[in-house]
């Protein structure tokens, strides 16, 4: 890895190039969309000013994250990247692999030796591998399950700025080649961080372990969920809290459950080894007392009768409205983990209607789960039912604000390309 290309610019960008120049004397480089977004446009400005970034964190024992520090050469748009590199890390937003990759040269795509997919979902490794098939058909591609944190603007005014207020102690990387040699340089350079990653047979293993995959689209593609994020509502609501506070009723339970089903369903096709869903949330994603949810009935998940998988998912909901590890106050309130509020129908710099992240990018990991169900002929009705749920809001929204500027979020069949990238690559592999 000795000249690297990052591709974004957000706080996750930053926090891996200050990774990079922590532990390596490489070229880094990254790229930005100025011309296109006015965020990026800020944080392009703001360090032609103050000639450095600046990470810091909320946590004492994560110091080691920390740093100031400069980069060889920032961006400021794609299409005006002229250098080559052999090490390319996508630090942005998955539906934007395909698209940001599509702006490069052919020179440069033929030199990268691999692309690094910090934040996949289900298939990201089949979009890229394919779309770089056609320049470069030894690139090794390496999927992530997840960023490895949380990491956001310290200042919205100081856009060079971030602060990374969690680290995770585990993650997951797989990579396209057997016995891959960067992941191995990647697991002594997380170790410096007390990251553990660990191996996975291929990139789709590691994509499998995102609980984003199998949580979000019940949490947020359900009528009470999308009526707060389209319309607004008068009172707050929280994603994680139960009904009427939140969206988590028996039936959301009821609609999860049949949506790991699914994908596991996808995953057979591949054998892939399936997901214990309640193991991953608890054992791997945020921890309960064992007084809550005993060891055999996490372990034994995937054996257990359906109605008695939900139950043990709804306890597990229960038993984080608030963080069981906290120190209750005075009054024996504990930490009230689960308000975290819905985001709404927001205007960005342009005026153009926004929808936030959740749902908008779970949209688009559920849209390509979908795909891959169709061309595996694998069938999908909970997937089905949440991706009519969510598009019927947004027509329904345009068709009411016909006279707003919408981004082109609001428009259906947004995934052409990447979804024809996915059926190359499984029909190259004999999978349909």
């Amino acid at each position: 890895m000795s000249k690297i290309l990052i591709i974004g610019t957000g706080p996750v960008a930053i926090q891996l190039a200050n990774l990079c120049h922590l532990t390596t004397d490489k070229q880094i480089d990254m790229v930005g969309r100025a011309s296109t977004s006015l965020k990026s446009k800020k944080l392009f400005q703001a360090y032609q000013n103050d000639k450095c970034f600046k990470v810091t964190t909320q946590n004492d024992a994560h110091k080691h994250m920390a740093g100031r520090f400069q980069i060889n050469h920032l961006y400021e748009d794609i299409e005006v990247v002229n250098d080559y590199y052999d090490t390319i890390i996508m630090a942005c937003t998955a539906d934007a692999y395909h698209s940001t990759l599509a702006q490069l040269s052919t020179a440069i795509l033929e030199k990268v030796k691999r692309i690094l997919l910090v934040s996949p979902t289900f298939g990201s490794q089949m979009i890229v591998e394919q779309h770089m098939a056609n320049f470069n058909k030894d690139i090794e591609v390496i999927s992530f399950s997840t960023y490895l944190g949380d990491t956001r603007l310290y200042d919205t005014e100081q856009p060079n700025h971030v602060v990374t207020t969690g680290l995770k102690t585990k993650l997951y990387v797989g990579s396209n080649r057997e016995h891959s040699a960067t992941i191995n340089y990647l697991k002594n350079v997380f170790k410096q961080f007390h990251i553990n990653l660990i191996d996975m047979p291929t990139p789709l293993h590691a994509e499998t372990r995102n609980s984003s995959l199998y949580v979000h689209p019940p949490l947020f593609m359900n009528d009470f969920s999308l009526k707060v994020i389209f319309e607004g509502t008068e009172v707050p609501v929280y994603v994680y809290k139960l009904f009427p506070e939140g969206p988590i009723t028996m039936t959301l339970i009821h609609e999860m459950r049949l949506m790991w089903t699914e994908l596991m369903n996808i995953l057979a096709k591949f054998s892939v080894r399936s997901v214990n869903l309640l193991e991953f949330m608890v054992k791997d994603n945020y921890p309960v007392h064992p007084e809550t949810l005993a060891d055999d009935d996490i372990y034994s998940f995937e054996k257990l009768p359906p109605i008695y998988q939900e139950y043990l998912l709804y306890v597990r909901y229960t038993a984080i409205l608030i963080d069981p590890f906290s120190e209750p106050d005075k009054h024996g309130r504990y930490f009230d983990f689960s308000a975290v509020p819905f985001k709404q129908l927001y205007e960005n710099e342009q005026g153009a209607v926004h929808i936030p992240r959740m749902p908008s990018e779970d949209y688009y990991r559920t849209s390509i789960i979908q795909h891959i169900g169709k061309l595996l002929d694998v069938e999908t009705p909970m997937i089905d039912t949440f991706m009519e749920r969510y598009e019927q809001y947004c027509q329904d929204y345009k068709k009411h604000n016909h006279n707003r500027q919408l981004s082109s979020q609001f428009t259906m069949n947004l995934f052409k390309d990447d979804k024809s990238l996915v059926e190359e690559f499984l029909d190259t592999k004999d999978k349909i």
